[in-house]
């Protein structure tokens, strides 16, 4: 039996005995190896796991259902079930046939939205999807417009996400859902690549501490491109990104005569060198394939400014965005945000997610985006030098002197140090910040807090390693409209599945303390 019939065999076995009429909607009794609303998206190795993980998507009437995404674990063995996580919909109860044209809904959003000089229709068609309105508790066919370069009318005025400086990415993209049965604008979120050998270079980064990279030579002296890892750091030269049109990009990496750079570019070196460790980490430590998990290259651009509601005259843009696949860094007073590894790894790891489970950027989802990026940014920032550093000196400030009044811009161990609410009973639905994706994320940071240094009898009660990549299962294997709920499940599900060979009392243990840490903010 291949690994698609198998998993699909199993996928079928769960969704009978969920117990849910809805669910069993989906199934097909006579040919339990179709599942047939369930389409297969991708198989890949999970060597941790000793699994294969199959992704699927759901639909209904060949239409994909947002959000509607399960990943199956089997062993890659024997093809036994190793784990399920992801949600399933019950089936959309109204007509899949459209009533609104592409071109009207089109019209529509463009009035809706009050856009001056709005582009012309995309020449490729939205997608119609299946969109399951929790507001208005019903099911809408929907047109999904994707990277629409116009802002909805009651977007933020502030993305939230500047670091000092409001980022080009804010206000430049989003995705919308427009209703396909009365033309309705119904949802929306902002949107946020031969063998060659490498040469050792050094350089001074912006600590005035000498790091050492690979670089690739060439006639034209020693360029920044790592091929081992495939990154490549390039030099904006202080343009404006927000010109119209914007400049070009650089015809080519950023060359030195020779394969010392000494103090000629520290925010090149500390870009293409932090860009080294966060890939590290990923690929060592996590077993994934760049950012993607497909090998993409690994893009800096340093010298990047921005006038985008930026008072400030170039080159004065304090920032780091991850934007268009690319990791792009500002500098302010001289002192460049490709300086800041917990930073970097932070908007490397918004890369991660966009690629994985693609959490929603609002709203809880959002939050949740925003939380792992956190996460992520606070572990590879205390990994180096010891892979992990001892839980015990660990600097739980992200953006330390980014912040207000000279402090972090969040504080993963006490979240209201920082100014953000640390506990459920604190939420309150609002409309700014994508409905507080930057504010509530605390709440879900604190309870990974919480895990990371829980303690049994004096002892760690998850080494850091093996946390990390619990972490980073339960984030792959999450769903666009995932709240902290479904992290805490999924966590679970996730721990139960790679601790099932250690005794009973440790499980009980591993699984007590999730749940502790996610109970102490108030996330059921």
């Amino acid at each position: 039996m291949t690994d698609e019939a198998a998993s699909r065999l199993i996928l079928q076995t769960y969704l009978e005995d969920e117990g849910d009429g809805a669910l069993r909607e989906i199934t097909t009794p006579s040919r339990a190896e179709l599942v047939p609303d369930m389409q297969l998206r991708g198989i890949a190795p999970q060597p941790s796991l000793n699994a294969q993980s199959l992704t699927y998507q759901q639909s209904a009437s060949n239409i994909p259902i947002f959000g509607g995404r399960v990943v199956v674990d089997i062993d890659a063995h024997d093809k036994t079930l190793v784990s399920i996580n992801g949600r399933v919909a019950p089936m959309p109860d109204i007509s899949s046939v459209a009533s609104v044209s592409q071109l009207q809904a089109w019209k529509n959003l463009v009035n809706w939205s009050g856009a001056k000089n709005p582009p012309n229709a995309p020449e490729t068609s939205p997608l119609l999807t299946w969109f399951l309105d929790e507001g208005q508790e019903k099911w809408r066919l929907v047109y999904h417009f994707a990277a629409v370069p116009f802002a909805p009318p009651d977007a933020d005025s502030d993305e939230g996400h500047a670091c000092v400086r409001p980022s080009f990415r804010s206000n430049r993209a989003y995705d919308y859902f427009v209703d396909a049965h009365n033309g309705d604008v119904a949802f929306w979120f902002p949107s946020a690549p031969g063998l060659d050998i490498p040469s050792p270079m050094t350089g001074m980064d912006c600590f005035n501490v000498q790091r050492q990279f690979y670089g690739l030579s060439g006639q034209g002296g020693f360029s920044l491109v790592d091929p081992l890892r495939n990154i490549e750091t390039y030099d904006y030269t202080y343009q404006d990104i927000d010109q119209n049109p914007a400049p070009p990009f650089p015809a080519g990496p950023i060359v030195n005569p020779t394969s010392n750079m000494a103090a000629a570019s520290p925010q090149a070196v500390s870009a293409h060198y932090h860009a080294g460790l966060v890939s590290d980490f990923y690929n060592n430590e996590m077993k994934r394939s760049g950012i993607d998990n497909k090998g993409m290259k690994l893009v800096s651009v340093v010298n990047v400014y921005s006038s985008d509601r930026n008072p400030l005259p170039s080159p004065q843009w304090g920032n780091a965005v991850w934007f268009q696949g690319k990791m792009w860094y500002g500098e302010e007073n001289g002192v460049s945000f490709a300086k800041y590894l917990d930073v970097i790894a932070h908007e490397l790891t918004h890369g991660v997610t966009e690629s994985s489970s693609n959490l929603v950027y609002r709203n809880i989802p959002g939050a949740l985006n925003e939380s792992y990026s956190d996460i992520f940014g606070v572990i590879i920032a205390n990994w180096y030098p010891s892979q992990p550093n001892s839980i015990g000196t660990w600097n739980w400030k992200i953006g330390a002197g980014l912040g207000q009044a000279g402090g972090p811009i969040r504080n993963f161990a006490d979240p209201a140090a920082a100014g953000q609410p640390d506990h459920m009973n604190q939420y309150r639905p609002i409309t700014r910040d994508y409905g507080g994706v930057h504010i509530y994320s605390g709440i879900h940071n604190k309870a990974i807090y919480k895990l990371l240094t829980a303690t049994e009898h004096g002892q760690p009660v998850f080494p850091t390693r093996e946390l990390a990549l619990l972490l980073y299962l339960t984030l792959t294997r999450l769903t666009q409209m995932s709240d902290f709920s479904d992290s805490r499940r999924t966590l679970k599900n996730v721990a139960g599945v790679y601790y099932a060979s250690t005794t009973p009392a440790d499980l009980s243990t591993k699984l007590g303390a999730i749940d502790a840490a996610f109970d102490s903010v108030g996330i059921t």
